[in-house]
C-alpha cells in the first residue's frame, strides 16, 4: 500500500475516532448515553416506558403530598372547634346555676367564641377555603366578620329575649329555624344548595383509587346538614350570646335553655371527633400509597438510570484513551507525510 493510502485511510480512522470522542466528551458532560431516545437502541422504547412509568407516580405522589398537607391544616382547625365545642358547653352547664349578673359575661365569652368559629371555617389552604365544598374561591360563612349581628344571631337574639320560665323548647326550636332559614342561614348560597348534595372532595392516589379528605361547614360525616356540628356551634353560641341578666332570672326557662346548649354543644364535638376520625383514616391511607409510590420511585429511575445514564467514571477513562489514540493517530499521519514528501523532493 502506498504512503498516500496509508494517509487516507488514518484520515478514515481518525474521523470515526473523533466522533467517537465527541460522544464520549458529551456523555461525561451530561452524564447521559444519548440525546434523543432514538440513539439508546435497542433500549428505547424501554427507556420511554419507564420514563412514562415515573412520571405517573410522581404526579401521584405529588397529588398525595398535597392532599396530606390540606388534610393537615383541616385537622388543626377541627381540633380547635372541638376545644370550643366542648369548652363552650362547659360553660352552658355552669351557666345553669350561676347568678343572673353572669350572663353578661357568659355572652361575651360565647360571642368571641362565635367569631373564632365563623372564622375558623373560613380557614384557607394553599389559597382555597377548606370548608366550602367544591367551591374553593368563596368563604363558606359569607358574613363571618359580623356573625355577632348577622341575620341569625340577630333572629336568635330576638327569640332568647321572649325567654320565660316555661318555653325553653320554644325558644330553642326558634335558634334551629334561625340557622336554617333560607334568609338567615350563616353559610353560603352553594353550601346551602348544590353543596347539600354534592360528593366529598377526593384526591386520585392511584390508578382506580380516590380517598375523600373533603369537610363542609354545613355537614357531618353522616350527612346531616340541619344538625350539622357547624351549625349546631353558631346556632349554640348564638343562644349563649344572647344572655342578659334579665333571661338568665328566669330560672327553670334558663336552666332547661342551658341544658338544651349543652346537649347540642356535647353532639357537636362528638361529630367533631367523629370528622378528625375519618379524616385520619384517610391520611393514613394516602400516607401509605405516598410511600409506596415514592418507594417504587426509586426502584424505578434506578433502572431508568441504568438504560439512559453512563457510568461516569468508565465514560471518563474512555474519552481519555480515545484521545491518546486520536493523538498516536495524528503522529503517524505526521510522520507519513514527511515521508511522503521527502520521498517526491528525490
Amino acid at each position: 500500500m502506498s504512503i498516500i493510502g496509508s494517509i487516507g485511510n488514518l484520515a478514515v480512522d481518525q474521523a470515526a475516532l473523533r466522533l467517537r470522542l465527541d460522544t464520549a466528551s458529551r456523555q461525561v458532560s451530561t452524564g447521559q448515553k444519548a440525546q434523543v431516545f432514538g440513539d439508546l437502541r435497542p433500549e428505547a422504547r424501554r427507556a420511554i416506558d419507564l420514563r412514562g412509568e415515573v412520571a405517573r407516580r410522581e404526579a401521584y405522589a405529588n397529588a398525595a403530598d398535597r392532599a396530606l398537607a390540606r388534610a393537615d391544616a383541616t385537622q388543626t382547625v377541627l381540633s380547635r372547634l372541638q376545644e370550643i365545642a366542648a369548652t363552650m358547653g362547659s360553660e352552658a352547664l355552669r351557666a345553669k346555676t350561676m347568678a343572673a349578673t353572669g350572663a353578661e359575661g357568659l355572652a361575651r365569652t360565647a360571642s368571641a367564641a362565635l367569631e373564632e368559629v365563623a372564622a375558623l371555617l373560613n380557614t384557607r389552604h394553599g389559597g382555597e377555603y377548606l370548608f366550602s365544598g367544591s367551591d374553593v374561591n368563596a368563604p363558606p360563612v359569607p358574613d363571618a366578620e359580623t356573625v355577632r349581628t348577622g341575620p341569625m344571631a340577630t333572629a336568635i337574639a330576638a327569640a332568647v329575649a321572649t325567654l320565660d320560665p316555661a318555653n325553653a323548647a320554644a325558644v330553642l326550636a326558634d335558634s334551629v329555624t334561625a340557622a336554617t332559614g333560607a334568609a338567615t342561614t350563616p353559610f353560603s348560597a352553594f353550601l346551602e344548595g348544590p353543596g347539600t348534595t354534592e360528593a366529598q372532595r377526593a384526591v386520585q392516589v392511584a390508578d382506580g383509587e380516590r380517598v375523600q379528605v373533603g369537610v363542609f361547614a354545613n355537614r357531618s360525616q353522616d350527612g346531616a346538614v340541619a344538625t350539622s356540628w357547624g351549625r349546631e356551634l353558631l346556632r349554640n353560641l348564638s343562644v349563649m350570646a344572647a344572655a342578659t341578666p334579665a333571661v338568665a332570672a328566669t330560672d327553670q326557662g334558663w336552666a332547661d335553655l342551658m341544658d338544651g346548649v349543652v346537649t347540642a354543644m356535647g353532639a357537636a364535638a362528638t361529630s367533631l371527633a367523629n370528622e378528625q376520625g375519618m379524616l385520619g383514616a384517610a391520611e393514613q391511607r394516602i400516607g401509605a400509597i405516598r410511600s409506596a409510590h415514592k418507594d417504587t420511585l426509586v426502584a424505578l429511575r434506578a433502572q431508568l438510570g441504568a438504560v439512559e445514564e453512563v457510568d461516569l467514571a468508565q465514560a471518563a477513562a474512555e474519552m481519555s484513551q480515545l484521545k491518546m489514540r486520536l493523538e498516536a493517530s495524528y503522529e503517524v499521519t505526521s510522520m507519513l507525510s514527511r515521508l511522503s514528501l521527502t520521498a517526491l523532493l528525490r
